[in-house]
């Protein structure tokens, strides 16, 4: 009796330090204030906002907008990509996508590539279908978006966020390995197994290159398109590879649950983030349960310091700095002034 009864006391410590360290990584037990002064304004008028991208020859914004709750409960629902100039006092919400002939369309991650041979702009953009994701391609000009193909691949196993480089080449991460089943997927994310991944497709076939990523998330090209920036969300870090030849080269240390990418003219990079995940999943379930949420502007313009690693920044030294911490529900957009 006193070897089961030490067995199960080792059992139920093992799960309750794995618990703790769950939560911790989670970001359960941080102490979160809102940073002031800073100017807040809600823009209203779309449902499940998940991935937004601007054009910078423009200055108008796309978003990627999908009742997620509903899909979830089996509810008919059709996604869209919306566009509007989140510099407006009052936008007006343009859906581009409300005349294409799509059986589905549940819009995730999406992505702005203007070719620099002939100046013309597509949008790529991740959608969940029901038994199989894909990657729809459009072209996109200033008020309309014609579709183009659908690429589909078994590659693309729980594809969350895409990059486009090309009319028809993207890299793309899948979130997990397998499709989430509330099983062994559940438990991986439990345990904080990395079982993300970073994938290619290059025209004709997608090809992975890189696994066991502790959620990948949002993923963006340099706007050199030399490099390109991953956010492993559980991880609380950016990663860097380089393109050519593929290989990861750092990691960028922001400690919080990163997750879309973003630059901006001066080449500055911006990351939504989630400092407390589990928050946000029961968020993900019910609007009434508040998540917050944080915004990262990552500055990698200072030659003198540049930022190479986890190592790099000593106490007080961050290489990003936090715009603004709020508790929104999902749907709303907000723009910070800094």
């Amino acid at each position: 009796m006193k070897t089961i009864f030490r067995v199960l006391l080792t059992l139920v410590l093992l799960v309750l330090v794995l618990a703790l360290r769950t939560l911790f990584l989670a970001g359960s037990f941080k102490s979160l204030k809102p940073h002031k002064p800073s100017e807040e304004i809600r823009i209203s008028g779309m449902m499940g906002v998940e991935d937004m991208t601007i054009d910078p020859a423009t200055g108008m914004a796309l978003a990627s907008s999908n009742d997620r709750r509903r899909v979830r409960a089996n509810e008919p629902s059709t996604g869209a990509i919306v566009q509007f100039d989140a510099a407006a006092p009052t936008p007006a919400f343009i859906d581009l996508t409300a005349g294409l002939n799509l059986p589905e369309f549940h819009p995730h991650g999406i992505s702005l590539f203007t070719d620099p041979s002939d100046g013309t702009k597509w949008v790529f953009a991740v959608n969940h279908r029901k038994g199989a994701s894909c990657i729809e391609i459009f072209q996109y000009t200033d008020t309309t978006l014609v579709h183009s193909a659908t690429i589909q691949s078994p590659e693309f196993i729980s594809p969350n966020d895409v990059v486009g480089v090309g009319k028809r080449m993207f890299y793309f991460t899948n979130d997990h390995d397998q499709r989430p089943d509330g099983g062994v997927s559940s438990l991986k994310d439990f345990l904080v197994i990395g079982t993300g991944q970073v994938g290619f497709f290059d025209g004709e076939k997608a090809t992975l290159l890189d696994k066991g990523i502790r959620y990948a998330n949002g993923i963006t090209a340099s706007p050199d398109g030399k490099f390109l920036y991953m956010a492993a969300c559980t991880d609380g870090a950016i990663y860097v590879y380089q393109r050519e030849p593929f290989q990861k080269i750092r990691e960028i240390e922001c400690g919080t649950g990163v997750d879309n990418l973003e630059w901006d003219a001066e080449g500055n990079l911006w990351a939504g983030a989630h400092p407390k995940m589990l928050a946000f999943l029961l968020h993900a379930r019910k609007s009434d349960n508040r998540s917050p949420s944080q915004v990262l502007k990552i500055n990698l313009q200072n030659p003198e310091k540049p930022y190479s690693g986890r190592d790099i920044p000593q106490h007080g030294q961050s290489p990003f700095r936090v715009v603004g911490r709020r508790r929104v529900p999902q749907p709303a957009v907000y723009r910070q002034r800094i």
